[in-house]
């Protein structure tokens, strides 16, 4: 996997990148995504997904650039793809919604009409702690 080297490396100031308590910071995901990135230029896209290994290559490919890390393909990032496919099915659905749009700049949901927001958080009541989260990767999903 020569090409993630060609991507650059972040050692986290020298120190030993850890999993710590379980959450994933911003370079962090910020590297998953690039990886994510170069695995489909290198073919490892298939028709409704991922190739089978993927994961794998998604650990190497992050043990490269994250000089120290100890982010494995599973639970690690297993884990975290699948947060993030809920998340953007979440998301597709409230955009789907007549008076939900999209805020690129803030990349967050922009409610146009309270009352909208209010029947959806009936008739969804798990969503009503998204209306203000900022979602930086749905347009890198």
């Amino acid at each position: 996997m020569e090409g993630f080297s060609s991507m650059g490396t972040n050692d986290m100031a020298g120190g030993k990148a850890s999993r710590g308590g379980g959450s994933w910071t911003q370079i962090e995901e910020d590297l998953l995504i690039q990886c994510l990135k170069y695995i489909m230029k290198m073919g490892w896209k298939a028709e409704n997904g991922f190739k089978c290994g993927f994961q794998r290559e998604l650990e190497k490919g992050m043990h490269k650039l994250l000089v120290g890390t100890d982010i494995a393909a599973n639970p690690h990032i297993n884990s975290k793809i699948h947060v993030w496919k809920k998340e953007y099915v979440t998301l597709y659905d409230m955009l789907s919604k007549s008076g939900i749009g999209w805020n690129d700049t803030t990349n967050t949901l922009d409610v146009q009409y309270e009352g909208v927001w209010n029947d959806i958080k009936r008739a969804y009541p798990k969503v009503s702690a998204i209306r203000y989260n900022v979602w930086p990767y749905y347009g890198a999903w």
